[in-house]
């Protein structure tokens, strides 16, 4: 077996990862566990929806891990890294992911490898082709041309998460373009294998729970800055 077949066999490990609704989760009790800085953040969003939506999640994700820690929700303190993604100030071992999409959130937490989480509601994408043949992989954008337009919708949103998790999870930025891997349009499990600076990031994603409303996807970064092609271990793979 190949290295990336052994590791195909890893799973993300989040014991917590659960959807939320931001329309029952809003309300001023929101707001009072949220710092300074995200409450400004939130003030700076155009629409109230948005804005409601982001306390709703924010606050979401503080219980999470006020419940994962033991500690209080409105005392956790954020770091980020040069790139923006968040990490939780005196626990570096807790690694967590939030999204949103209108009034569905999704959240994930753990301790071995960085998460990324993605969700998005059902809709239809009119545009899908003409995005996806800037962003998916060749054989991606073939596969989703060949299927009958009703299916085509829930293909290339389920594409995207899946990209979007990968990247959160890595928390690079623009420096990874999502046409430079592979995660397909099928919400399965998988090994990933993302080119970075001549090096290649492994990691694990599979889907969130199902919902017929959403698709949603889960990717932990499970080995560093493996040079390409350097031979390694079935124990390496997984650590």
């Amino acid at each position: 077996m190949g290295h990336a077949g052994f590791f195909g066999l890893c799973s993300v490990e989040a014991p917590v990862c659960r959807y939320i609704d931001l329309d029952e989760d809003a309300g001023p009790g929101a707001e009072g566990i949220l710092s300074v800085e995200e409450l400004e953040r939130a003030a700076r969003l155009h629409f109230e929806a948005d804005r409601r939506h982001y306390v709703a999640a924010h606050a979401a994700l503080r219980r999470a891990l006020a419940a994962h820690t033991g500690e209080r929700a409105e005392t956790l303190r954020f770091a980020h890294s040069a790139f923006g993604k968040p990490s939780l100030s005196g626990w570096h071992r807790v690694r967590f992911s939030l999204s949103h999409s209108r009034a569905l959130g999704l959240i994930a937490v753990g301790e071995r490898g960085p998460l990324g989480v993605d969700v998005e509601q059902l809709r239809e994408v009119p545009d899908a082709l003409e995005f996806a043949g800037q962003h998916f992989t060749r054989s991606e954008c073939e596969a989703l041309e060949a299927l009958p337009e009703v299916e085509r919708h829930r293909a290339f949103l389920t594409c995207w998460t899946r990209k979007e998790a990968c990247l959160k999870a890595i928390g690079l930025g623009l420096i990874v373009p999502p046409e430079c891997f592979e995660v397909g349009l099928e919400s399965d499990c998988r090994s990933v294998e993302v080119p970075v600076a001549g090096r290649i990031l492994w990691l694990a994603l599979q889907p969130t729970p199902f919902r017929s409303d959403s698709v949603g996807a889960l990717a932990e970064w499970r080995q560093t800055h493996v040079h390409a092609g350097e031979p390694r271990s079935a124990m390496e793979t997984c650590l």
